[in-house]
């Protein structure tokens, strides 16, 4: 049903008082870790109905660390992603268990206040039309093609019952477009995340997908969209500040930064080198004073790091 739920209108009534709340950490990330396959180009895109049971106990790890919000598995479940690969059949299946295992876990543990964020990405297969392409921004999807797969993502979520649409990694423009002329029937609430990346040493932010693209003019582009919080993500710890500083600039919404750490090689998705928790929480402090009322994980971060931020809940935002 196509309402913002009551349990949204007690949360963001929360937010605007001062509180702090807790997003969980990388899904997928933990899926690996416990042993879940995760393909080439469509990470852990089929999860959902190769381990069920798995998303369901990672997303109840997650709220047992103290999550507030739990995202579902389907950043990379679209049609966009799945359109060359055998699963695209399955497309319905793949998604509706996705959103069915947030709901079980939260219902297993009886966390009713818990929000349930649909993931929703622009990202695209790297393999498009028979050719391998390096950058996201280079893939020549077809406006049709984009909204085609918008609309059925937002149609999930809307007959499934999430509390919000969590944009996330919004890097490039002409997609930002399109999505937010997607999103512009839904009732359900909108939470904008966006990637930044320095691509040199001394360099301005720039968009996480395409250095051509300044990260301010990223921000500018969607000032007049539509979203009750906005926050940058997937980016490095070492950036988070700033980038937040570029958006109270611009952006006059409340808060959420999450940033991944580490690296993988691929194929197994195994990251290296990833922040500690009571580092992660170091600099989660400093975020709180900039006025972050969301803060959680992405890429690389797990529970651990979910446990060690639900300190933050004493604080408070004035």
């Amino acid at each position: 049903m196509n309402v913002v739920t009551d349990r949204y209108v007690k949360f963001f009534s929360e937010i605007k008082k001062g509180d702090i709340k807790i997003l969980d950490s990388g899904v997928s990330t933990e899926l690996e870790r416990r042993g879940c396959h995760m393909g080439e180009s469509y990470w852990s895109g089929r999860v959902s109905i190769d381990a069920f049971e798995t998303l369901v106990d990672v997303h109840k790890a997650y709220i047992d660390s103290g999550a507030d919000i739990i995202t579902t598995n389907s950043f990379a479940s679209s049609r966009l992603v799945l359109i060359d690969s055998q699963d695209l059949k399955n497309i319905d299946e793949i998604n509706n268990k996705n959103i069915e295992a947030a709901l079980m876990a939260r219902e297993n543990l009886g966390a009713n206040d818990v929000l349930i964020a649909g993931s929703l990405s622009h990202q695209v297969a790297w393999d498009w039309g028979g050719r391998k392409f390096k950058k996201q921004s280079d893939i020549p999807v077809a406006d049709e093609d984009m909204a085609q797969a918008f609309d059925e993502t937002i149609s999930y979520f809307e007959n499934g019952e999430v509390d919000i649409i969590l944009l996330e990694m919004m890097t490039i423009p002409r997609r930002i477009n399109l999505l937010f002329e997607s999103l512009f029937t839904t009732d359900l609430p909108v939470w904008c995340g966006f990637s930044a990346k320095r691509y040199g040493k001394n360099s301005s932010l720039c968009s996480w997908h395409d250095h051509s693209v300044q990260f301010r003019k990223l921000l500018e582009h969607t000032r007049d969209c539509n979203f009750d919080i906005c926050g940058i993500m997937h980016s490095s710890v070492d950036i988070i500040s700033e980038c937040l500083d570029e958006i109270k600039c611009i952006l006059d919404r409340p808060l959420m930064a999450y940033p991944d750490s580490g690296y993988f090689k691929p194929p197994n998705w195994q990251f290296e080198e990833i922040i500690s928790p009571e580092n992660l929480l170091d600099y989660s402090e400093g975020w709180v004073e900039q006025g972050v009322s969301v803060i959680g994980g992405c890429c690389g971060l797990g529970p651990e790091h979910t446990k060690a931020l639900t300190k933050l809940k004493n604080r408070h935002i004035t």
